[in-house]
């Protein structure tokens, strides 16, 4: 015999159903009623005459904030409810986020606004857009309004997903309670979006950035390769990257608003010059790169080759308008959007380039090839998981600011640098906790002294130099140059020149070999990096790919290169032990094929036995969801240690 509520007998069968039924129904009622009372409080509020006389302070305290901890959410957290987020056009009032994952904004209007106002929607949507949050809220709790942000083949004012006005919210509870934190736990309003064919991916702002970006890059590379036919194709693609960046950090300046309006000025001077046919507007720009040059001090806007080529075909102009987004359907806030997104966007490019990597890789557009060659962007909750559970450890250990300025930590295949940006963000976060002003010199400070990256792409190696500076712009100030510490050369290739002359002959130095010691001697002077970060790639190449010279330099160099194809993941493993310091932590995504392929097993001795594993995440499904692995589709995460002397 079962039992259910207060000892009421019940069939067996039946006790785990009925007592669920029973709560689920409590919990209605109770929400219901709180509902309710808030609908009579309104209710006797407009009867009084005195609906007009609240505030939004007070509606926000008094009816919305009560309505939504009637969902459940609990908006006294601030991990969980967080008020009144920026944004460079004003602000939105409220982030509700679920294990530090931002789920919806909601933007609070007070009684009796016309919420029917398209600029109202407009803020909140925007922000939520460029943040790459599918929905945003809007209420004076009069009436709440859902939005569908993502779908941009719409204006911003007619992305209305549903709105319920209060006289229906009991009525109409089970669409009420899709904004309700359960609701949120199970991705309810999510399939009610899929239902409808509404819910797009929470990439769409990372997609379009990437579309447009890639559209830029294709305008100027056409129209500068046609009125610049002898500049080297190489030349030409580092012209329009140089340009391309310079226009970002720009359009970035304007929205943190360090910067006045610069750029919509510049074209409607160039439009008003009686010789603009015979002087392209990025010319026309160059003094204004002078002068940004003079106030940042960095090598994103000092003089380059490209400024002296012609180009008559108004491209720049047209890539200028891009980089605004399109109004009434979606627009471009570089003050919001995350790192992360605008990392991806360049990762991805990386992977997309036509040209012939050194790393004797062929980098095509075409998506398999692509996958092939492991060339992906990590998502940032990954990101977020390895650089917070890495680096934890280490601050907590340190007691003062002069502690965490010892730190060093590096990605030795660094990409867009999204690793680092997170590094750079954790480190900052602890400077807080110190009692740190913060700002922009504190995270120079941390670029500086924390911050080590290698790549074997010179593009790459410019655009994780321009991220860590964006992520820190936030006045004008001279930013110092990166060169120091974000490098360009091939990790895996090291050693005297006698060494390397036995390997490659007297044309060593095109392999661009990357001596660690003498690149970086502040940290091999205290004994290694602290923590090594990262996802280096998982590339597969035969030996005549390779050539006869590294596959003989691989095999002797490390344990992980042996049998007929190399890959490079297991050499990243034995390179990153290697320059660790003796209380280093290793984190890095890596196929699980290391811990039972017997080709690997030399790198496995290793660690095995030798050093302290603290920690082995096996990826959940679809983590990398363009990533095609085609030994073993799932990855794990390994997190080392060395044992301390």
């Amino acid at each position: 015999m079962g039992y259910a509520l207060e000892g009421t007998p019940v069939a067996p069968n039946f006790t785990p159903l009925i007592l669920h039924q029973c709560r689920k129904c409590i919990l209605t009622y109770s929400v219901k009623e709180n509902i309710k009372r808030l609908i009579e409080k309104y209710e006797l509020s407009k009867k009084s005459f005195s609906i007009s006389k609240y505030s939004e302070e007070e509606t926000k305290k008094d009816f919305i904030l009560p309505l939504f901890a009637s969902l459940g959410w609990d908006v006294t957290n601030k991990n969980e409810v967080t008020a009144e987020e920026s944004q460079s056009s004003g602000r939105v009032d409220y982030g509700f986020y679920l294990d530090g994952r931002i789920k919806f904004y909601l933007e609070a209007k007070p009684l009796k606004s016309d919420l029917h106002r398209e600029d109202y929607a407009n803020q909140a949507i925007r922000y939520s857009w460029n943040k790459g949050v599918t929905w945003a809220v809007l209420t004076d709790f009069e009436s709440i309004k859902v939005f569908n942000v993502q779908d941009i083949s719409k204006k911003l004012g007619d992305k209305l997903f549903f709105e319920i006005p209060y006289p229906q919210y009991i009525a109409r509870f089970d669409q009420l309670w899709l904004l309700s934190k359960e609701a949120f736990i199970n991705n309810l309003l999510d399939r009610e979006g899929e239902k409808y064919g509404k819910k797009l991916q929470r990439i769409s702002i990372s997609a379009s950035l990437y579309q447009d970006l890639n559209e830029c890059r294709k305008l100027l590379t056409h129209g500068l390769s046609a009125w610049n036919e002898k500049v080297p194709k190489d030349l030409i693609d580092e012209g329009v990257q140089r340009l391309l960046d310079r226009l970002i950090f720009i359009r970035v300046a304007e929205d943190r608003g360090i910067e006045p309006h610069v750029l919509i000025p510049l074209i409607r001077e160039w439009e008003n010059r009686p010789d603009r046919n015979k002087v392209p507007l990025y010319k026309s720009m160059i003094s204004k790169f002078r002068e940004l040059d003079e106030i940042y001090n960095s090598n994103l806007f000092s003089p380059h080759p490209f400024e002296d080529w012609e180009e008559y075909s108004g491209v720049t102009k047209k890539v200028v308008d891009i980089l605004y987004g399109k109004k009434g359907y979606y627009e471009y806030d570089f003050k919001v959007i995350p790192a992360d997104i605008l990392g991806s966007v360049y990762e991805n490019y990386l992977g997309y380039k036509l040209s012939q990597s050194k790393k004797g890789i062929s980098i095509h557009e075409d998506v398999d090839k692509k996958k092939e060659q492991g060339i992906f962007y990590t998502p940032d909750y990954i990101v977020d998981y390895i650089v917070n559970n890495t680096l934890k450890s280490l601050l907590d250990r340190c007691k003062s600011i002069n502690d965490l300025k010892k730190i060093k930590i590096l990605d030795p295949a660094c990409g867009s640098g999204s690793f680092l940006i997170k590094a750079l963000e954790v480190i900052y976060k602890k400077y807080l906790e110190f009692g740190n002003s913060g700002g922009v010199f504190t995270k120079l400070e941390i670029i500086l002294s924390n911050i080590y990256g290698v790549d074997l792409d010179q593009q790459a190696v410019e655009i994780a130099r321009l991220n860590l500076l964006i992520n820190a712009l936030d006045k004008r100030i001279k930013l110092p140059p990166l060169d120091k510490n974000i490098k360009k050369g091939n990790s895996l290739i090291f050693g005297t020149n006698e060494e390397l002359i036995k390997y490659f002959g007297k044309n060593f130095r095109d392999k661009e070999p990357f001596n660690w010691k003498e690149e970086f001697p502040e940290v091999f002077n205290k004994g290694g990096f602290d923590a090594i970060v990262g996802n280096p790639p998982w590339v597969t190449l035969r030996h005549k790919e390779l050539g006869e010279e590294l596959v003989h330099y691989y095999k002797n160099r490390y344990q992980g290169a042996t049998g007929f194809k190399l890959n490079l993941f297991p050499m990243f493993v034995e390179l990153g032990l290697s320059l660790l310091n003796n209380k280093g932590l290793l984190s890095l995504i890596i196929p699980n094929r290391l811990l039972d392929t017997p080709s690997y097993k030399g790198v496995r001795q290793k660690f095995i036995g030798k050093l302290k594993i603290l920690d082995i995440q096996n990826l959940p499904s679809g983590g990398f969801d363009d990533v095609y692995n085609y030994l073993d589709e799932q990855q794990k995460l390994y997190n080392l240690t060395k044992k301390q002397r």
